[in-house]
């Protein structure tokens, strides 16, 4: 290099230089939790398997199509659980006016 030429590592700002741009590592005030527990399916039980429903036959009837759903193909659990979430959708719009 010539002595008109500055050196790149003399030219550059000093860690100390940077530290209010670039903050260092931050600690947690919290301990990080992980996610929420996925019930087993054991534990998944349908709303109206004990025959008392929801109380709104809209509802109950949606729901009731998902009780054998895990006995179908993987095309037709698609299409039954959109159906299912379309009728959902729509009883929720029509209680909310």
């Amino acid at each position: 290099m010539s002595d008109s030429t500055p050196d790149a590592r003399s030219t550059a700002p000093s860690p100390a230089a940077l530290a209010h741009v670039v903050p260092g590592p931050r600690t947690l005030s919290a301990p990080v939790q992980g996610p929420p527990a996925v019930p087993a399916p054991a534990d998944v039980r349908p709303v109206a398997a004990d025959g008392d429903g929801t109380g709104d036959d809209a509802v109950d009837e949606a729901l009731g199509r998902l009780r054998d759903v895990a006995d179908l193909d993987l095309r037709a659990q698609l299409v039954t659980f959109e159906a299912v979430h379309g009728a959902l959708q729509d009883r929720l719009a029509d209680a909310e006016g």
